[in-house]
């Protein structure tokens, strides 16, 4: 691969990076640490740039890259939410970086009708659907509407384009058109209660649920993920990040149900970080190894160290869930701080690894 072709996602990968510190920086003041923010008006970004701008940004580069063969301007969609990540950071109460986020999100859902017109299949819809959530959700924000009202938007863009590439996977072992229809049945229970958030928030929340745990249960059953846990080394790691991945989506699907209308606080939180921290980012996990070589060219290979920010992140989320559930603000402060830690420590591991991999590639070639 050309520099000049690598040059782009390089840029767009550093904006990935900026946009995550900035959401855990924000995400941290939110707790009550002391975080050298900008301005107080960062504290309000945590969710826009985790969800818009650090996966919003990466979803759209990971599908630009699949399809730059064939179409090599795709490579705009993400350079335009990119343009826009920067720009909420540098005006966070203007309207402008909101409506180049949109623009973003609507070029992704373009890219997905290239996609279905290639690769016409269920999988390619229900990441679609996805992206429309996010659409949405992002033409709520940018015509004024608070966050809790469109946070479910946002996470059904990033649950359904997980759950789509999983669907995508577990084709190897062949599922049956029921099987199938089940995850269709689940998805639209799941999508019918985020729509319906914005009408009816308790009833939307508890009707989310139901489709969440309905599609934990699904992956948890069918995913390839069941079979290569038996495995060994990356594949086994892996199985080991979905499969911990679908039980938080499972917990926050309960939690859902459970506790309905959230508006914001210690509920909010809990149910919010199961789905986005514990599915979304045990996913990440998983997929890195794999991701990382796909967009940048470099090798990375896989090492036990890998298993140590994964037991990180979870042992620490179930300490935070804690402190939510007992009203334990150290629990919840101290919780969040090692959550951080977490993501931290992978980023560390996968930067120090990449170079290590290549290093020692570049020492075994004649």
């Amino acid at each position: 691969m050309t520099i000049t072709r690598l040059l782009p996602r390089f840029i767009m990968i550093l904006t990935v990076i900026v946009a995550l510190i900035g959401g855990l920086s924000a995400g941290l003041g939110r707790l009550g640490w002391e975080i050298p923010l900008p301005n107080r008006d960062w504290l309000m970004l945590h969710g826009p740039l985790m969800i818009c701008g650090f996966l919003g940004t990466l979803i759209c580069l990971e599908r630009a890259v699949a399809l730059a063969g064939r179409f090599p301007l795709s490579i705009l969609v993400p350079a335009i939410n990119a343009i826009g990540t920067i720009a909420l950071l540098c005006f966070p109460q203007s309207v402008i970086p909101k409506l180049i986020i949109t623009a973003g999100s609507v070029g992704l859902m373009g890219l997905f009708v290239l996609m279905y017109r290639l690769h016409p299949s269920r999988d390619v819809v229900i990441m679609a659907l996805g992206t429309i959530s996010w659409v949405v959700g992002n033409l709520f924000w940018a015509s004024g509407s608070v966050i809790y009202e469109v946070v479910h938007l946002w996470t059904a863009f990033l649950l359904l384009t997980i759950i789509g590439e999983r669907l995508e996977l577990s084709r190897v072992r062949r599922l049956s058109e029921v099987a199938e229809f089940q995850l269709t049945w689940a998805v639209g229970f799941y999508l019918v209660g985020v729509y319906l958030t914005l009408f009816k928030l308790d009833l939307g929340i508890r009707v989310l649920g139901f489709g969440a745990v309905w599609t934990a249960i699904w992956l948890l059953y069918y995913d390839i993920a069941g079979r290569t846990i038996r495995q060994t080394g990356l594949p086994r790691y892996i199985a080991a990040c979905l499969i911990a991945g679908y039980l938080w989506l499972l917990v926050g699907g309960v939690m859902a149900i459970w506790k309905g209308a959230i508006y914001a606080g210690v509920d909010y939180a809990m149910i919010l970080h199961a789905f986005l921290l514990g599915f979304v980012f045990s996913m990440i996990f998983g997929h890195a190894p794999i991701i990382i070589p796909a967009l940048t060219g470099l090798q990375i290979n896989y090492t036990p160290i890998f298993y140590v920010h994964l037991i990180l992140l979870h042992v620490t989320l179930i300490y935070r869930t804690y402190g939510n559930l007992v009203l334990d603000m150290t629990a919840r402060r101290y919780g969040g701080l090692l959550n951080v830690t977490a993501v931290l420590l992978f980023m560390g591991v996968m930067a120090i690894t990449v170079i290590r991999s290549n290093r020692r590639n570049q020492k075994s070639l004649p």
